[in-house]
C-alpha cells in the first residue's frame, strides 16, 4: 500500500518545480529562446545543469579536510585535490576555499616541484573567480571560437563551476599549464565532461547524445535522470511542447486526475489504517505542535 502514496507524493512535488524545458534537435534556437522569455516559469535545461555545478556538499567536505594538514603532509594534499577536481568540477564554494588554501600552502617550507604545483593551483582558482587578478603563473586568453565550431551543439563551457556562454567573442584567460574541469553544456544534448588542459580539450572528438530523438508527431525520451525527466518539456517549435514522460501525452496532473478513482480510496485506506494500527497503543509527543 505505501507505493502508490509514494508515487502520489513523489509527482506532486516534482510537479510544484520549475519547469524544465529541452530543446528538440531540430528546434529552431532563436525560437526556444523566445518561448523561454516569454514564459518566465520555464527553465533551460542548461541553466538546469549549470546551477548543478555550483555545489557539490561531499567535494567540499572532503576539500575541508585539508585545511587540518601539517606543512609535510601537503604533498598528500596535492594528491587528493587533484583527484576530487577529475572526480567532478569544483564548485563554487570549493573555489573560494581553495583559493586561500593555497594562498596558505604557499607560506610554507615545500619542494620545488610541490611549491610549483600549489602556486598554479592558486592562480588557476584566483584566475576562474576574478580575471583581472595578478599571478605569477604563464597565463594565456584563449579564444573559445574554435571549441564552438568543433561542438556547434553546445551552448556554453563551464570551467569547473563558472559558467562561459560560447559567444563569438568570447574569451577564456587561463593557467597555459594547469587542468581543468570542463563541461560542455547544451539544451539539446547531454553534458559531456573533460579534465585536462584547454590544449587537450580542443583535440577532443566528442560524440554527443541527443536528450530526445524524433519529432513532434513522437519521439523517444534519452534521460535517466527521472526526477528531470518528470519536470521536462521539449520545445520543438512554439505550438508544440510536449512533456518528456508523456508517452500518452499525459502529465502529472492529468496523472492525478485520471488515477483518482483509486488514489483516494487508497489513502483514505492508509489513513483509517493507521488509526486502527495505533489503537490500544500509547502515544507519546514530545515536542506538541499545538496548545
Amino acid at each position: 500500500m505505501k507505493t502508490p502514496i509514494a508515487i502520489l507524493l513523489f509527482l506532486l512535488a516534482t510537479a510544484a518545480q520549475a519547469q524544465v524545458l529541452i530543446q528538440a534537435p531540430s528546434a529552431s534556437p532563436a525560437e526556444f529562446k523566445k518561448y523561454l522569455q516569454e514564459n518566465p516559469s520555464a527553465r533551460s535545461y542548461s541553466d538546469v545543469q549549470t546551477e548543478k555545478l555550483q555545489q557539490a556538499p561531499q567535494q567540499e567536505q572532503q576539500l575541508f579536510q585539508l585545511a587540518d594538514l601539517s606543512p609535510s603532509e601537503i604533498p598528500q594534499g596535492l594528491e587528493t585535490l587533484n583527484r576530487l577536481n577529475q572526480q567532478s568540477a569544483l564548485s563554487s564554494l570549493s573555489l573560494q576555499f581553495l583559493q586561500d588554501l593555497t594562498s596558505k600552502w604557499q607560506s610554507g617550507k615545500l619542494s620545488p616541484q610541490a611549491q610549483s604545483s600549489v602556486r598554479n593551483l592558486h592562480c588557476k582558482f584566483s584566475l576562474l573567480q576574478d580575471e583581472s587578478s595578478l599571478t605569477i603563473c604563464a597565463v594565456e586568453t584563449v579564444s573559445l571560437e574554435n571549441l564552438r565550431k568543433l561542438n556547434p551543439w553546445m551552448k556554453a563551457l563551464a570551467v569547473e563551476s563558472q559558467p562561459i556562454p560560447l559567444e563569438e567573442s568570447s574569451r577564456l584567460k587561463i593557467v597555459t599549464e594547469a587542468p581543468y574541469h570542463f563541461t560542455l553544456i547544451s539544451d539539446s544534448h547531454a553534458s559531456i565532461s573533460f579534465y585536462g588542459t584547454f590544449a587537450q580539450l580542443l583535440q577532443q572528438t566528442n560524440h554527443p547524445q541527443a536528450l530526445v530523438e524524433g519529432g513532434c508527431g513522437g519521439f523517444q525520451s534519452q534521460i535517466d535522470d527521472i526526477n528531470l525527466s518528470l519536470q521536462a518539456r521539449v520545445f520543438f517549435t512554439a505550438s508544440c511542447v510536449q512533456a518528456t514522460n508523456q508517452a500518452d501525452e499525459e502529465t502529472e496532473k492529468s496523472w492525478v486526475q485520471r488515477n483518482k478513482k483509486w488514489l483516494i480510496p487508497t489513502a483514505a485506506i492508509l489513513v483509517g489504517g493507521g488509526i486502527y494500527a495505533l489503537k490500544d497503543k500509547k502515544v507519546i509527543i514530545d515536542k506538541p505542535s499545538f496548545k
